[in-house]
């Protein structure tokens, strides 16, 4: 289960307790399989002791097998207590990894344009993969070495204390000087694995662009180029990685040091008190036996205080994408658009980056209206638009559909009130019709057909191998541009949004097929409130009206007709387009 929302998340290890408090019943479990694993564990070098003290007391065959039969029982609850440990472990480990992936995924579709303009989509996708991962590294060792190496290391300690108390306290303190000195050395090395997996990140993001771009590159001549600059990133990569390495390595290798030197201090001292008869030869078998178990306890544990850093590192880097958006659902929204609702725009500015991109735009669209927006690239048409549906969220002035701010809507119900078809359109490496459906898997073949129809994306179907049912590639690669967007309008028209919004849609459809998709288009049109940024005149003439923009400004509107005598911004645009039209071709 994902933690319960808050205004800010910071994914710590109090966040990584609440996931993981998901799964009581394996948490439950594997905590009682290790401590049984390691009482019982601890037990068994006790018997192996009892049984040489008895045999050399000369004690019958009948005690010596019941010591016996009592060590091979405890193995019998050792072993079985292990295999709960590791059935549980593996189920609170890719259970939490199941639940934070999910929940690190529903947060990135979450997120607003901001957030992405400032993380690169590799170093995102390292992070939701790789530092998960070390989260898991930590969950399936925890789980299945802490309670049986903490259990085992008290019990130790207790039956050692019961044989001598002197040796027992020579071994403690030199443990708990040695441990104290990871804990200090551990803590030191976080930042320099959160270096580790930035580079990571950055190395993931340079592939992901390079693979994306690879025509480009290739287009470009510049494969030695990215060769290299590949080259520098890995090795940047290594040398961090090497130097996280060496002051990783010691900390790591500790628990053995030390438990070589204990073992030496007890051989020393322990030979003596058995020979001068203080400690019988069981005894001095136990504490060696003994030694080996802490030995094994403490490497357990040291790995897992190391994996922890490692893991504090990593949730380090998931923080940001836990961070609720800027825009994003008010408290109490209105869960529902009205139908054919009027759309204002009231004093409008926008400002990004510094920079002011919308200025004092006020405009009012009633509904079931087709109205088109012209201007030069730049002028803010699109911007205008990505304020209908939050895109971004007005710095000044509002944005109002159906007498309501947008701001106030539960904002899946607003976007899902309006289809929007982007200039540049991303197609999944799905089919066609997988394309079109985007996830709405219930609807009918003649809804489908009917879409394909509309965008005359049908007229094209008999020349693919598959029709519907082509893969179109990543991004899209194995179709034209025009069918692109073709599959675009069908995506926008199979969900029947009462507001439409195409944004360019048909720069990269020619002129014949353009017109003859409006004609298609123009029941459509008017059954909704259509909102249509182009640069053709063609494609806006017919619109109830016109608005043109300039600097992030209206500077006009009305129909076609009214526009074209006013012999301002717009009917200069239409003698440009008539030049060119009339323009003839270049000589070959």
């Amino acid at each position: 289960m994902p933690p319960p929302a808050a205004a800010s998340e910071t994914a710590d290890l109090r966040w990584l307790s609440h996931i993981i408090a998901g799964h009581k019943r394996a948490v439950v479990g594997a905590l009682i399989a290790g401590i049984l694993a390691g009482f019982t564990t601890a037990l068994e070098p006790f018997f192996i002791g009892m049984i040489i003290d008895d045999v050399n007391a000369g004690s019958g065959m009948d005690v010596i097998w019941r010591d016996v039969a009592l060590l091979i029982l405890f193995g019998v609850f050792t072993v079985i207590a292990f295999f709960g440990q590791r059935y549980y472990s593996g189920e609170i480990a890719y259970g939490v990894n199941y639940d934070l992936r999910g929940t690190l995924f529903g947060r990135l579709l979450r997120q607003d344009r901001s957030f992405y303009d400032h993380y690169a989509t590799g170093d995102l996708i390292s992070r939701v993969n790789s530092d998960t991962e070390m989260v898991w590294r930590l969950m399936a060792l925890f789980f299945l070495r802490f309670a049986s190496s903490l259990t085992l290391l008290v019990f130790t300690f207790t039956l050692l204390a019961l044989v001598d108390i002197r040796l027992t306290a020579v071994v403690f303190v030199v443990l708990a000087i040695s441990t104290a000195f990871q804990v200090g050395a551990g803590s030191a090395i976080v930042d320099l694995f959160e270096r580790v997996q930035a580079q990571a990140g950055r190395m993931a993001s340079f592939v992901q662009d390079s693979i994306s771009g690879v025509l480009t590159i290739k287009t470009f001549g510049r494969e030695e180029g990215a060769s290299q600059a590949f080259a520098r990133e890995n090795a940047e990569y290594r040398r961090i990685w090497l130097r996280f390495k060496r002051r990783n390595e010691p900390v790591g290798m500790l628990p053995n040091m030390i438990s070589q030197l204990t073992t030496g201090i007890v051989v020393l001292f322990g030979g003596i008190l058995t020979v001068q008869g203080e400690l019988t030869l069981g005894n001095f078998t136990q504490f060696l036996l003994y030694l080996g178990l802490i030995s094994s306890a403490l490497l357990h544990l040291g790995t897992i205080y190391q994996r922890l850093q490692q893991a504090r590192g990593a949730l380090t880097r998931l923080t940001p994408i836990l961070q609720l958006p800027g825009v994003r659902s008010p408290d109490n929204a209105i869960i529902a658009v009205p139908p054919h609702a009027e759309i204002v725009f009231e004093h409008v500015s926008l400002t990004l980056d510094g920079t002011r991109v919308l200025d004092d735009v006020s405009l009012r669209i009633p509904p079931r209206k087709t109205v088109a927006f012209v201007g030069a690239t730049g002028s803010g048409k699109t911007l205008l638009l990505n304020l209908l549906a939050r895109v971004h969220d007005a710095t000044e002035g509002s944005v109002r559909v159906g007498g309501h701010d947008v701001r106030e809507y539960d904002l899946d119900a607003l976007r899902s009130a309006i289809a929007y078809v982007p200039q540049e359109t991303f197609l999944f490496s799905e089919t066609l019709a997988a394309n079109i459906r985007m996830g709405v898997n219930d609807l009918e073949a003649e809804a489908l057909g009917w879409s394909a129809e509309m965008s005359r994306l049908a007229n094209d179907l008999p020349q693919l191998p598959h029709g519907l049912d082509t893969l179109v590639g990543e991004k899209g690669v194995m179709v034209s541009g025009g069918q692109r967007q073709r599959i675009a309008i069908a995506r926008a028209l199979i969900r029947k949004a009462q507001i439409l919004v195409l944004d360019d849609a048909l720069s990269s459809v020619d002129t014949h097929t353009s017109a003859d998709i409006l004609r298609n288009l123009r029941t459509v049109l008017h059954e909704r409130t259509s909102l249509i940024v182009a640069h053709r005149i063609a494609t806006v003439k017919d619109a109830d009206f016109i608005v043109v923009m300039e600097g992030g400004r209206i500077v006009e509107q009305g129909s076609h007709g009214d526009l074209v005598l006013a012999g301002g911004t717009y009917a200069a645009m239409v003698q440009r387009e008539l030049r060119r039209d009339d323009d003839p071709p270049l000589a070959r």
